[in-house]
């Protein structure tokens, strides 16, 4: 027997049931009751069943929303993803532009322009945060196989504003997770480096955000254990060498994978996550022999739950952060043009943020963001040294899955200028970005 069928039955027996004990009632009621008393009666008994009636008819109406996923024989298949339309006005100290095009559509904080001229504000509208993925779930013999592809236009060169703002679609995740069992995993393929907690990044309108972050995605091999509490997840990670006074940006002459270990757990309302991570920055020289230095860094980054409210913050260190910080913000190190050997770099960053509920509706959120490098004396004049950032939005949700926001965004870089040669060693960015936001 369908749902619908024993709801009509259940809302009939019940519709009946409250007309047999009215009717019980008025039997019992002694003989002065009124013709007019009568007639109240059986208004409220009709209003009743009216309601009823009501009732089941809006339990019975067609889900408005289509369905999110569907299933062929074993295997679960979902689709979703969302548009987005961000209309960006951006104002430079020191010049009209980002100094590459990627800078307009979203932070990057090496594109803020130094030592020229501030000019007019900059507009710039795109949707090419767009997305789409495709995840399938199928129950295995031991666990279940999890899969995830997604793609959306971001950071992609193909295309322009001439006519049709067409731009290629680029692969943002690619991976297969074999869940053996409630605590054993084994992912492979690409997706975030498990160096970065990605469920501690600020919400915003920005593409990525605080200058402090760690944001990386890449093929890898990542295994997890349960552990107590929490969990334990070790990878195996693609690599990539960036180094001032190089020829290449980056080079590909590593020979081990970037190694990581993180650990995720929580105490009360306070989730939290331990990264370390192992890396060889390594170039070829002309004549074919190899150069690589050992490398390390360490985050730790949580969410604390205040309620509706929640307070997030990471903090990153190391001598081999490199490209892992802030968009490749600064290299890993830099080639000694003498010997030809690589002297590493130590770098720091972060953020803390507070995302606040106005209502059910309505809510902000407040990140405060910078980094710095402790450059060595080998390094150019125009090399970064410092950045900072400051996001400041108002979000609103009129109806499920549709945000509407605006951001204030402040920037800065700051290059070292050992020389002192520099009249101006900083440049800073404002911004005020608008979106329209609907995930489906």
């Amino acid at each position: 027997m369908s749902g619908k069928i024993i709801k009509h039955k259940l809302a009939g027996a019940v519709a009946l049931a409250a007309m047999t004990s009215s009717l019980s009632v008025l039997a019992a009621e002694p003989e002065e009751t009124t013709a007019a008393q009568l007639q109240q009666r059986i208004a409220e008994l009709q209003a009743q069943v009216d309601q009823l009636a009501a009732s089941q008819q809006a339990q019975t109406l067609p889900n408005p929303e289509p369905p999110k996923s569907t299933t062929f024989g074993e295997t679960n298949i979902q689709i979703g993803g969302y548009i987005k339309l961000d209309s960006i006005f951006s104002d430079y100290s020191d010049g009209s532009s980002a100094t590459a095009g990627v800078g307009e559509d979203f932070l990057v904080p090496s594109t803020i322009p130094i030592g020229g001229e501030s000019g007019e504000v900059h507009y710039n509208a795109h949707a090419k945060s767009t997305r789409l993925f495709f995840k399938s779930s199928t129950e295995a013999g031991a666990g279940s196989v999890d899969t995830h592809i997604e793609i959306d236009a971001m950071a992609g060169g193909q295309g322009d504003e001439r006519i049709s703002n067409s731009y290629a679609q680029r692969l943002r995740h690619a991976y297969v997770n074999w869940k053996m069992d409630g605590d054993r995993s084994l992912l492979a393929g690409q997706t975030w480096s498990t160096f970065f907690n990605v469920g501690t990044l600020p919400e915003g309108l920005d593409f990525v955000g605080p200058v402090g972050t760690i944001f990386e995605r890449q093929p890898q091999l990542r295994y997890t254990q349960g552990l107590g509490s929490g969990k334990v997840m070790v990878a195996a990670e693609n690599p990539a060498t960036t180094l001032y006074n190089g020829s290449e940006n980056p080079y590909d002459d590593n020979s081990r994978p970037d190694l990581i270990l993180r650990y995720d757990n929580r105490i009360g309302d306070l989730s939290y996550s331990f990264a370390s991570m192992s890396r060889e920055l390594a170039y070829d020289h002309a004549d074919g022999s190899n150069e690589s230095e050992q490398g390390y860094a360490i985050s730790l980054a949580g969410k604390w739950q205040l309620g509706r409210d929640d307070l997030r913050f990471m903090y990153s260190y190391g001598n081999a952060l490199g490209r892992y910080l802030g968009l490749n913000s600064y290299r890993g190190g830099i080639i000694d043009s003498l010997d030809g050997s690589i002297e590493l770099i130590d770098q720091h960053g972060g953020y803390v943020a507070l995302r606040h509920f106005w209502n059910d509706q309505w809510r902000s959120n407040l990140v405060l963001s910078a980094t710095a490098a402790d450059n060595p004396a080998l390094v150019s004049d125009m090399t970064p040294s410092a950045y900072q950032s400051l996001h400041l939005n108002l979000m609103y949700s009129p109806v499920p899955k549709m945000t509407l926001g605006g951001e204030y965004i402040f920037a800065s870089k700051e290059v070292e200028n050992a020389s002192g040669l520099l009249s101006d060693d900083q440049g800073e960015m404002q911004r005020m970005q608008f979106s329209v936001k609907y995930v489906f």
